[in-house]
């Protein structure tokens, strides 16, 4: 099963523009704030994860932004990274977190029927032998993003690097069951076909 593709000049061309686009960089921003640098920066940030926007936008690193640029950069991220609330407007990123977010809204998945019918995790060709070698690793974050289903499937925002050359495959139900999976070789890894692996 195909997971990736080929970088020419056009895809690089792209990804530079994208790169320079104040509405990726403000994004970028934000998620680094939320995910990780909040205590660094002095942004509070409350148990659920979320943090006051007018607090945000006091920070030297969001000079001249405005709330309206936060509103728009939410409302048109395409992988839904994160979430407001009003009363006062509050921000969270709602995934890939480093801090300890501990009253973070998850909905727990505690049988097979409530899992999604695929679970995958995208990464990057280069990124499977310290996989294969360790199994799948949070890396420093609180949780391991899997997504329901594979690369151009519909609703498959999460877990899944437009960039992903390898798609690893979960076992759900025995994962949820505490087994540990084997790691196994893709059998024609030149081609991308996705390789099964155990979940932490």
């Amino acid at each position: 099963m195909a997971a990736g593709g080929g970088r020419g000049g056009a895809s690089a061309a792209r990804r530079r523009r994208r790169e320079e686009d104040p509405s990726v960089q403000l994004s970028r921003a934000l998620s680094y704030v939320l995910r990780h640098g909040a205590a660094a920066v002095g942004l509070p940030m409350g148990p659920d994860g979320f943090a006051e926007v007018g607090a945000l936008l006091r920070l030297r690193r969001f000079a001249g932004v405005s709330e309206a640029d936060v509103r728009r950069v939410v409302a048109e991220d395409p992988k839904g990274r994160f979430a407001l609330r009003p009363d006062p407007l509050r921000i969270r990123a709602n995934q890939g977190h480093s801090l300890q977010v501990p009253a973070l809204e998850l909905t727990p998945l505690r049988t097979p029927a409530a899992l999604p019918p695929t679970l995958a995790h995208g990464t990057r060709r280069r990124l499977w032998p310290p996989i294969r070698a360790g199994g799948l690793s949070p890396m420093g974050r609180t949780h391991i993003h899997l997504a329901p289903g594979l690369p151009g499937d519909p609703g498959v925002r999460s877990g899944m690097r437009p960039d992903s050359e390898i798609v690893i495959i979960i076992d759900g139900p025995r994962a949820l069951a505490g087994c540990l999976l084997p790691l196994e070789e893709p059998s024609h890894e030149d081609e991308g076909v996705t390789p099964p692996t155990r979940t932490v």
